[in-house]
């Protein structure tokens, strides 16, 4: 086994996986790296430090993100700066798109968290 496959464990057969993943995620982390960035510009937030005093976030930490020193954030970190750009985590990771008007941004994110008994009156009055 190559150090990659003893590291997690596998052999040749499920490697190809593996490396898949790893790959689809080293682009996830830099579409998050550019939506971070264009987001930060979107809402004048003029620096990293700002940016990590405003979400109580360590300044290295998303420092060493957005520079990509480091390829990862942990999901408490993700789920932060999602909330303070009224974003879903699948949304700030790029997975899903989003509208870049952060009024319709607040809504959307107010009807996904809305149990479906609210969104059925909310539809029938409308």
């Amino acid at each position: 086994m190559n150090p990659m496959q003893q590291r997690i464990g596998r052999n040749d057969a499920s490697m190809h996986y593996v490396l898949q993943a790893e790959f689809e995620n080293a682009g996830m982390h830099e579409r998050t790296r550019e939506i971070l960035k264009q987001l930060m510009v979107d809402h004048s937030i003029a620096s990293e430090r700002q940016l990590a005093i405003e979400c109580n976030m360590s300044q290295s930490t998303l420092h060493r993100f957005i520079k990509g020193e480091t390829e990862t954030l942990d999901f408490n970190h993700l789920q932060t700066l999602a909330h303070y750009f009224s974003l879903t985590v699948s949304q700030l990771i790029g997975e899903t798109p989003f509208n870049p008007d952060p009024k319709i941004r607040v809504v959307t994110l107010a009807m996904e968290r809305m149990p479906e008994y609210k969104k059925d009156v909310l539809v029938a009055a409308s």
